[in-house]
């Protein structure tokens, strides 16, 4: 069984709060890394400030990338409109990590669409950052018997769960499923990648939203 919800009322008021986070700080945080590109880019800028300059713009993504994980729960038009497997193919990190989607599912409320997008989104960001060069995530997805079961698997560096603290990336997932009374296993070993399997329970939902 899930864990109950605390403290933040449920997912349209998380909702709203990550909307505020989005609006304000990604979109300063956007603004200067935009004009840290600019002046390393300018000729008149000196070599070495230009390597300062860049180590900066690399701390700034990384607290834009620490926002984006708080904030992420902008319900995406794509999602809303034409479901979950639609949404992880059109989904922007695939672009940087060779990402696969096998299977499908049927529309399901909001809250269960939202919470199983967001959670894979979470995986192949942290693919994207932690698994290694060149490394690939594969998303399986299976319904049935009104339950929704997610495998993430990647072919990365992979780490030891026991000798390693749970991110806040992981923590904020497993809420995400467990909230709605899903599970979320974790399973990894150096050298052999990290699986993700996540099961949810999958109500009919409508179709497209408006």
């Amino acid at each position: 069984m899930g864990r109950a919800r605390t403290g933040l009322g449920g997912a349209s008021e998380r909702r709203r709060i990550e909307r505020d986070l989005h609006d304000g700080v990604q979109s300063e945080l956007v603004a200067v890394i935009v004009k840290l590109a600019v002046a390393q880019q300018d000729p008149s800028t000196p070599s070495e400030l230009a390597a300062v300059l860049a180590d900066v713009e690399r701390r700034a993504q990384a607290a834009l990338d620490s926002v984006r994980n708080i904030a992420r729960g902008i319900y995406p038009a794509v999602l809303a409109d034409f479901g979950l497997r639609e949404a992880l193919c059109a989904h922007p990190a695939r672009g940087a990590t060779r990402t696969s989607v096998i299977g499908t599912a049927p529309r399901s409320t909001a809250e269960a669409e939202e919470a199983i997008y967001f959670a894979c989104s979470e995986a192949i960001q942290n693919v994207t950052k932690h698994a290694g060069d060149g490394s690939r995530v594969a998303l399986r997805l299976h319904h049935g018997h009104s339950c929704l079961a997610v495998r993430i698997s990647d072919d990365g560096d992979g780490f030891d769960p026991e000798q390693t603290t749970e991110g806040a990336g992981l923590h904020n997932m497993r809420d995400r499923i467990e909230d709605l009374g899903g599970t979320f296993e974790l399973a990894s070993k150096p050298g052999c990648g990290t699986v993700l399997t996540l099961s949810l329970p999958w109500p009919p939902g409508r179709g497209r939203r408006p």
